[in-house]
């Protein structure tokens, strides 16, 4: 638990940026992150009933509820939300919220008139292959989202990914080379550009 900056106050020595890079580096581990209260008990059921090590990684940040208590969960496949066609937004974990915010009664994510879809990718290893690529070719920009170091978490999972199987550029947000601040969680989503506004402005700017 308390991964990312969005642990807060307690600052650089208490905030964990690079679990999803160290974790999903060793053989046969299993790394999931959840977005709401709802995808955490899926999840713990689900790992429950396989064999072999687990990291499941929380954050201390409260999130908004996301799911419904009768939708599906299974590990290594991603969540598909909308069906936008101009954009697709690859996040995982608290961030899911932040970038599920524009989110319209459609099922469509709207930004300043684009349409684009949200992955909530909450098993990043194993990581959902057929999805990320689907989505790729269907909308032909990928943004991913994280509170995480850029180098090493999902981002790269999802780069590793592209670069095999359909090479397209990929727009990376998340915590770049750097220690984290003490402050308020969401002071500092707004301060490392991970927050809605920044996803906002990101997508704007690459659509334009």
């Amino acid at each position: 638990t308390h991964a990312g900056i969005t642990v807060g106050e307690d600052g650089a020595t208490h905030q964990m940026l690079e679990d999803i890079n160290l974790m999903r580096g060793l053989p046969n581990m299993t790394v999931i992150s959840t977005s709401d209260d709802i995808q955490t008990k899926w999840a713990v059921e689900a790992i429950s009933k396989i064999e072999g090590p687990v990291y499941l990684r929380l954050a201390r940040i409260a999130t908004p509820v996301i799911y419904e208590e009768n939708q599906k969960f299974e590990i290594g496949k991603g969540i598909q939300i909308g069906n936008g066609m101009d954009a697709t937004i690859i996040t995982t974990g608290v961030t899911v919220s932040e970038a599920l915010k524009e989110a319209s009664e459609t099922g469509y994510v709207d930004v300043a008139n684009y349409n684009v879809r949200v992955i909530d990718i909450h098993t990043i290893k194993p990581i959902d292959k057929e999805l990320i690529v689907k989505c790729a070719k269907e909308t032909g920009k990928v943004i991913t989202v994280e509170d995480h170091s850029i180098i090493g978490g999902l981002g790269t999972a999802v780069c590793e990914v592209l670069s095999e199987e359909y090479p397209i550029k990929v727009i990376r947000m998340g915590i770049p080379d750097c220690f984290g601040k003490s402050g308020k969680a969401t002071d500092l989503m707004k301060y490392f550009r991970i927050d809605a506004q920044a996803i906002y402005d990101k997508v704007v700017r690459e659509l334009e």
